[in-house]
């Protein structure tokens, strides 16, 4: 069990007045008295406040209703697993976007919801900051140039989120009034403003590169800001910025504040969490984890790890815990693509025993390693235990630095690329682009990654196909109108027909 003391977040008012932790002491936060807001966020206690509500729904995608974690369901539409569950119903949402014929009303509407929920935080904290604070010291002054390159690189991740799935996208960055309706607009457009914002953020340099303190751990870096608007350029192909995002690749490599663990297999550990190779994490923890069915939101745990096990195990290896609902199986063909001395193999991949598990749909016998939960895992949890595993989302990886500058043409790309295959226990391959894809397809097994790896490329419509590896494969194909997912039939009503669908997905 770990004890909580990075930025572990827990439920709290839209007005982002009352929070409850989880043990850090810059997180022991008193309840909100009755004081209107323009009265209350008048000093830096109580900004600190809302910049912290601003980082709270970073928790609510692997749960929340949906079970839509930023790793998770990527990674079970891509290639390389299946939705899998208990049968073809559960978790139909998946499946249809699996085989690419969801609708407006079979989707994940509290993913959308969630990431809303992170920026309408976002712009309240602004808000508050700028409008009913008036810093009097140099300190404070400081304070609040971090507190808004915090809260803008924040509310760009959250647009980043809803512009990587919907792309034509309501956008606003000033707090709503009457009908509460904002302008829809292009994915080029959206793409625009999210790169500005983080444009001004790097501008303003107000953030630390990496932080080290515990208690810091969970804030926003430079280096963070670095890796979410080169992800950005990279997925818009945006030749331009590509130069500018190469740049800042290089910058994290050349600042030596990183390096590739000698043990692939460590990362994945507790004791792995923040270590030499994380960029950034978003933190979970059983430490007194009160995450419930009820409601989703409050500090604790991640559902992922029970996700991930299979169904029914017996936990004869005395490693892995009998909480799983078999999703996100591995395909047998993922498992044979790696070499065998590749020790990222059995380190991403798991293949419990015959008969020490229940099978469930899509059952492959293979199933995926690095986040499965195990047991102990969720010991100092006070609520539902499968909803509270103490395992860190590892977001960006120096693995992930490298691979980048190498895609992005760096006059080092075959080195990056040999120190990642070097880490692997596999021989070098020359650096083109269709290595380093095929490299990162290994690398990231289970991270999220995939899917939009396949899509930026143009490779989708060649890997996401039907098939018949399982009786239960794919039965629809990836066209390029199925980029962006139809939004949730309830927004669009909601919006009184502002919000115009992306209609373009329904085109055979």
């Amino acid at each position: 069990m770990k004890i909580s003391k990075y930025i572990l977040l827990g439920s709290m008012a839209i007005m982002g007045a009352g929070l409850s932790s989880c043990g850090s002491d810059w997180l022991d936060i008193s309840n909100n008295t009755q004081d209107p807001v323009e009265e209350y966020y008048t000093n830096q206690d109580n900004i600190w406040q809302s910049v912290v509500a601003a980082y709270d729904p970073l928790h609510w995608f692997d749960y929340a209703n949906n079970y839509c974690g930023i790793n998770i369901y990527p990674e079970v539409i891509a290639d390389q697993c299946f939705p899998g569950g208990a049968d073809a119903g559960d978790m139909n949402q998946w499946k249809t976007v699996f085989n690419f014929n969801t609708t407006s009303t079979v989707v994940l509407s509290t993913n959308y919801s969630n990431a809303y929920s992170g920026v309408k935080r976002c712009i309240d904290s602004l808000h508050y900051m700028f409008d009913y604070w008036q810093p009097s010291t140099d300190s404070e002054l400081a304070a609040r140039a971090r507190f808004e390159s915090e809260v803008l690189a924040l509310r760009a991740f959250y647009y980043n989120y809803l512009w990587h799935w919907w792309g034509n996208i309501a956008y606003y960055t000033e707090p709503l009034e009457g009908r509460y309706l904002a302008p829809q607009l292009t994915a080029d457009q959206v793409y625009e403003k999210i790169m500005a914002d983080l444009e001004y953020v790097i501008a303003q340099d107000k953030l630390p590169e990496k932080v080290t303190e515990s208690a810091e751990l969970g804030r926003v870096t430079k280096h963070f800001v670095y890796m979410l608007y080169t992800e950005m350029a990279m997925y818009q192909n945006d030749e331009a910025r590509k130069k500018t995002a190469l740049g800042y690749m290089e910058e994290i490599i050349n600042s030596n504040k990183y390096k590739l663990m000698d043990d692939f297999a460590a990362i994945w550990e507790v004791s792995g969490e923040w270590c030499e190779e994380s960029v950034w994490e978003i933190n979970y923890s059983d430490y007194l984890a009160s995450r419930n069915w009820s409601w989703g939101g409050t500090a604790g745990g991640t559902v992922v790890p029970c996700m991930v096990l299979p169904r029914s195990y017996d936990s004869r290896d005395g490693i892995h815990d009998n909480t799983g609902w078999g999703f996100g199986t591995v395909r047998k063909s993922t498992y044979d693509s790696y070499a065998a001395t590749d020790t990222r193999r059995d380190a991403s991949i798991w293949q419990p025993e015959a008969g020490s598990y229940k099978a469930g749909f899509q059952d492959t016998g293979y199933f995926l390693a690095k986040y499965a939960g195990r047991i102990g895992g969720n010991a100092g949890q006070i609520a539902d235990a499968p909803l509270n595993y103490n395992n860190n989302l590892r977001l960006y990886r120096y693995a992930e630095v490298l691979l980048n500058a190498a895609e992005l043409g760096s006059p080092n790309a075959q080195a990056y690329l040999d120190k990642v295959r070097e880490r692997a226990h596999v021989p070098s391959v020359a650096a083109t682009q269709d290595n380093i894809i095929q490299e990162r397809a290994w690398e990231f097994l289970g991270e999220g990654k995939r899917y939009w790896d396949l899509i930026r490329t143009g490779l989708a419509k060649d890997y996401l196909v039907a098939g018949n590896e399982i009786p239960d494969d794919r039965t629809g194909n990836y066209t390029d109108n199925k980029k962006y997912l139809p939004f949730p039939q309830d927004e669009i009503d909601q919006c009184q027909g502002t919000l115009k669908q992306n209609d373009a997905y329904f085109l055979n």
